[in-house]
């Protein structure tokens, strides 16, 4: 980043008012981030690139603006063309249909920061992910209300998930290691609107899903299209973590924007925004 750019990050730091969404920072320490070269100069602008076709872009767009207000900088978006992608995004899914090579032009050309990032072991080395915005877990549906627990289910029945999905290699375990003539049948299917459509058809008697994907393709209301939220998952499965990518040699700014989402969490804007994009349930359904 050019020295433009860190003295207008330096200033918005200094500007930060004591609100309760605003962060205290003190700005006596300047990281040598700030100074490093960067093929753009944008003073205290931020610049967020995002999946424009993935089904939380309004939400992380909407995030993304309060974040620019924490830290009293101006936002400004960045996406793909459509046709740019190299398969089209998945349905009701938290993943990138990008390349690493796509997105690390993008980072190197044009943003700051890629919101909508998987917290994951296999990400590159070359990137750094924000403490998360949003931990969601997977749940287990059904499409008959009274199927409450996995062992309400009977034996024969499919029980569905999308392929290398969170929770789909304890399914593999739990059907395999079951005899012969007492256990579940397993669907596996390429997206999470595959799945949901198996279950509304008949086709599944339960299936695994990633929360707010549950909600998003139910308008919030799951049960209204015929769809119960099961009591338990028959396994632990781990929550889905996502954040907000930045290069590593921008800690600066990723602690930056961390802090801001931590005081977004605090606050509850990040609960709000997640109900109004129909991401989790609402506090009164």
């Amino acid at each position: 980043m050019k020295v433009g750019a860190a003295i207008g990050l330096a200033a918005m730091l200094g500007a930060l008012v004591p609100a309760e969404r605003l962060l205290a920072q003190s700005p006596d320490i300047i990281s040598r981030d700030l100074y490093e070269e960067r093929l753009r100069q944008e003073g205290n602008r931020i610049v967020f690139c995002y999946n424009m076709a993935g089904m939380m872009a309004e939400f992380e767009q909407d995030l993304a603006r309060e974040i620019g207000q924490a830290l009293l900088a101006e936002v400004r978006f960045e996406t793909v063309k459509e046709g740019d992608f190299m398969v089209m995004p998945p349905p009701y899914d938290y993943r990138m249909p990008l390349s690493e090579d796509q997105i690390f032009l993008l980072m190197a050309e044009r943003c700051d920061a890629f919101m909508g990032f998987h917290l994951s072991e296999s990400n590159p080395e070359w990137l750094l992910v924000s403490r998360p915005y949003l931990v969601a877990e997977t749940v287990m549906v059904a499409s008959d209300p009274d199927y409450r627990v996995v062992e309400d289910i009977p034996f024969g029945e499919r029980l569905g998930v999308r392929m290398m999905a969170p929770g789909d290699t304890q399914l593999i375990n739990l059907v395999g290691a079951m005899p012969d003539d007492r256990r579940w049948r397993r669907g596996a299917f390429f997206n999470n609107e595959m799945l949901l459509d198996k279950l509304l058809d008949g086709s599944l008697a339960a299936g695994l899903i990633w929360e707010p994907g549950l909600y998003y393709a139910t308008d919030g209301d799951p049960e209204a299209h015929g769809l119960y939220l099961m009591d338990a998952i028959p396994f632990p499965v781990r929550a889905v973590e996502i954040g907000i990518a930045t290069r590593v040699q921008d800690t600066y700014l990723n602690n930056l924007l961390g802090d801001a989402i931590s005081a977004l969490v605090a606050d509850g804007t990040v609960t709000e925004l997640m109900e109004r994009h129909n991401l989790r349930p609402s506090a009164g359904g």
